[in-house]
This record gives C-alpha cells, structure tokens and sequence, in this order.
C-alpha cells in the first residue's frame, strides 16, 4: 500500500475535514444535482455520487491523489454508517440537546466564515497573480552549486579500500552498490544520490564531493558518522528554480493564505475587539511603538 493511501484512508478513519484549496482550478463544493446516480439508499434515504465525491475532497489533496475506486468502498460504508447513526439520533430528539444546538451553531459559524473567505478569495487568485508570484520568487532566488553523485557506503575502511581497488579495475560503479553499499535507500538506484547541494549533506561527505570533478572516483575511503563511503562525481551544475509547472497550486495557496491575512486584518481594523483573561480581567495589549519625533 502506498504513503499517499495510508494518508488517505487514516484521514477517512478520522474524518478528517481539510481546509479549503486555493488552486486556481480547485472545484468548489456543491451539492448534489437532480438525476445524479443514487449509490446506496439506508432506509429509503438516498447517497448520491456527487456526495461521494464532495467528502473526498474534504479528506485533502493527498487523498485526491488517489483513485476514486480505491477509496470508494470506505467511503461509502463511512457514509452509510453516519446516515445509520444520524437516523436514530435524530429519531431519538438529539437535534434538540443544548449541547448538540451549540455544537450545530459553531459547526456554521465555521462554514459561513470558511465558504465566505473561499468566494471572497479565489477569485482573485488568477492565472496572472500566481506567474507574477513565481516571477517574483525566481527573482530573488539564489544558485547554488551542486553536485550529481553516487556512492558505495560500507562499515569499514578496509572494505571501502576493497571496492576502489575493483572499480580502479573496470567494475561497474552501480553493480558493486547494489550489491554491497549499506545504504540501502540509494543502492537500489546504483548508489545514485541525484543533485544535490552542499548543506545537505555531512561536511565530510560534502567537502570530497565538490572538491571532485565530474566522472573522477574518490581515491581513498570518505569516512562520515554513517561509515566509509567511496564516491563518484556525475556532474555539476549551478541550482535553478524549479519549473511554474511543478509550484503552481503551493504559490496559489500561499497566494490565498495572504490574500486571507488581509483580509482578517482589515476585517479587524474595522471591528471593536476586547479580550479578556480567563478570569474576567482584561488582557494586555502590546504597547504602540513610540511616535518618531517630529522634526
């Protein structure tokens, strides 16, 4: 089973409830039309496919990313089970506890603030917005170098001395890492490590990797906390942003999380607010910087 399943069917156990996407082309909630395929019936009660649909936005991106046909069984059984429980709940006048009533009235409270802050919001975040964004970002991005390499990780000098020996010797780098490096992650793709820059790796590594040319094999045993590893450089290259492509719906969302800042903010501009400790007394303010002298 895949990470992003896993993700996705916890989140449906929990019924977890995301907040809203701030893509360009996210689709907004509806409910569901006249004529649409009814997916099950409890007790005559019908569920439609497009209330299918709509709760599994609701558990997040990660879950979108799944086919619907793999999570649809869960969902639906999620579905029928809260229109079973809901069904006597309601027979037996919850609808009417207090406490459910005020449960009912911060539930939509939520809603009305989060559906009025979405069509407030999305439209404004447009095509044009977001590439004058990732513009912007590129801009001030700054190239690093970095380095495309691989290595052998082994758990002794003597070992690690053995392999340079047989690569010096024509052995295959990526057959001898498959079959001995003790990274296991990176020996499945030959000991490939692909680009990457200075910071993220351990200073020992780090130093004898940039300090290499391209296709040049370390000539002695690189030892780290990790063990002692036996490197060859690929390639280097200066970093660039990555591509509009590859960043759209992260800079459209961080788009609306600003766009939803100002909002509050401004909201609160407008608005009296006092708060209170939680014993009644009034809660401290921040003190206003000073006015700068006059001149």
């Amino acid at each position: 089973m895949s990470k992003t399943l896993r993700i996705a069917l916890a989140a449906l156990a929990l019924g977890a409830f995301s907040a809203p996407s701030y893509a360009a082309d996210a689709p907004a909630a509806a409910a569901a039309p006249s004529g649409d395929t009814v997916v099950a019936r409890v007790n005559g009660q019908e569920i439609h496919r497009a209330e299918v649909q709509h709760e599994m936005q609701q558990l997040g991106p990660q879950a979108q990313q799944v086919p619907m046909q793999m999570l649809y069984p869960e969902l639906l059984n999620k579905m029928i089970a809260t229109k079973l429980v809901s069904s006597q709940g309601y027979a037996e006048k919850m609808q009417n506890d207090p406490e459910v009533k005020a449960q009912l009235k911060d539930a939509e409270a939520q809603i009305v603030a989060q559906e009025y802050v979405r069509k407030t919001i999305q439209p404004k975040i447009t095509e044009a917005k977001i590439k004058e964004k990732y513009d912007a970002l590129s801009a001030k991005f700054k190239p690093e170098e970095e380095v495309h390499a691989r290595h052998i990780l082994l758990p002794t000098e003597a070992e690690a001395q053995d392999v340079i020996k047989q690569l010096k010797g024509g052995a295959d780098f990526a057959k001898l890492a498959q079959d001995k490096s003790h990274d296991t992650g990176s020996a499945k793709q030959g000991g490939d490590l692909g680009y990457f820059t200075r910071a993220v790796m351990v200073k020992q590594f780090a130093d004898a990797a940039f300090s290499m040319k391209p296709n040049e094999i370390s000539d002695k045993p690189i030892k780290t906390e990790f063990g002692y590893h036996v490197i060859q450089v690929l390639d280097k290259r200066k970093s660039s942003p990555p591509p509009l492509s590859e960043v759209h719906d992260q800079i459209a969302n961080q788009l609306g999380q600003d766009m939803t800042n100002d909002l509050i903010k401004s909201l609160e501009a407008k608005a009296k607010i006092e708060k209170f400790n939680p014993d009644g007394t009034p809660m401290k303010t921040a003190a206003a910087p000073d006015a700068a002298p006059a001149k």
